[in-house]
């Protein structure tokens, strides 16, 4: 089966370059796709003269940037039309070992059942502890309206873990279906992805696990981690945040998980309403978390 690197930049040349420095010429890639979503910095002359001669490299330069799903909906299509079987769809600031995809490749090829798969992130926090679960987990279960409401709130999640989260055991298995893999880095079966429509373009970012995953278990398909393989998630977050931007991104998180809701899990206009009111109380618990 083939397979192909899918990476998505926007504004981020910097470690674009690096994780193209640092993997595109891994063996276990076939081609290679890099997806420009329309920077308005000097990225596009930078990437694309990284790119230059590189036949591997298949540069796509979007004039509009829709989001990160159609981004990436975009990379999916060229490597369908490349036939690529297989995509791991990795975030600039990524970095793993090829042995890494390696392993996720032979599993996706002796699981057909399996339509996303990736490994854990690398931490110095047991998986599954308190500690992990609230910096950032690698994978979780597929919730109900009410447990994603209460993952969505700052203070909620850290009174509710234990019922939100997988605990510590649940990491001892070589390979475990889970409801929901982070984002950065997962590898998707082409086919299975253009099947269920790709990501949902109306949910601009944020929630995009949620979502893959729900539409791959609708068709009885499923998502899985790898537990003794991991990879290294370098998050580019500036020292000191405004409050501006800090409201700005939970603006966004709340209009893409608000049509999550709506669209997939099918609530109620009362529902909601609650959830309206709770992101509310969200965005106080952001302006306090902001100032401590």
């Amino acid at each position: 089966m083939k397979l192909a690197l899918v990476v998505l930049n926007y504004n981020d040349a910097d470690n674009t370059l690096k994780i193209l420095g640092n993997v595109a010429d891994y063996d276990i890639f076939d081609k290679v796709i890099l997806v420009d979503n329309a920077s308005n910095d000097d990225s596009r002359v930078r990437l694309g003269s990284f790119c230059e001669g590189k036949n591997k490299i298949h540069f796509i330069e979007n004039h509009e940037n829709k989001g990160y799903g159609a981004g990436n909906n975009i990379g999916i299509a060229v490597a369908k039309k490349l036939g690529i079987d297989l995509a791991l769809i990795a975030n600039p600031d990524t970095d793993f070992d090829e042995n890494v995809i390696r392993v996720l490749k032979s599993a996706m090829v002796k699981n057909d059942n399996i339509a996303i798969c990736a490994p854990l992130v690398d931490t110095n926090d047991a998986y599954g502890s308190r500690e992990n679960v609230l910096k950032g987990a690698s994978c979780w279960p597929m919730r109900d309206f009410l447990h994603s409401l209460a993952e969505n709130g700052p203070i909620c999640r850290r009174i509710f873990t234990r019922a939100l989260h997988y605990d510590k055991n649940f990491y001892n298995a070589k390979i475990r279906t889970v409801g929901a893999v982070l984002g950065a880095l997962l590898m998707v079966r082409v086919d299975d992805f253009i099947k269920v429509g790709g990501y949902d373009e109306n949910m601009f970012l944020y929630g995009e696990e949620d979502l893959l995953s729900k539409k791959m278990a609708d068709i009885g398909l499923k998502t899985a981690v790898i537990t003794g393989y991991k990879y290294k998630h370098i998050h580019s977050a500036s020292i000191k945040k405004s409050l501006k931007s800090l409201y700005s991104r939970q603006k966004i998180r709340e209009e893409s998980t608000l049509y999550f809701y709506e669209k997939y899990l099918k609530i109620n206009p009362l529902q909601k309403l609650l959830a309206k009111v709770f992101f509310a109380i969200v965005r106080l618990e952001v302006l306090v978390f902001a100032l401590i």
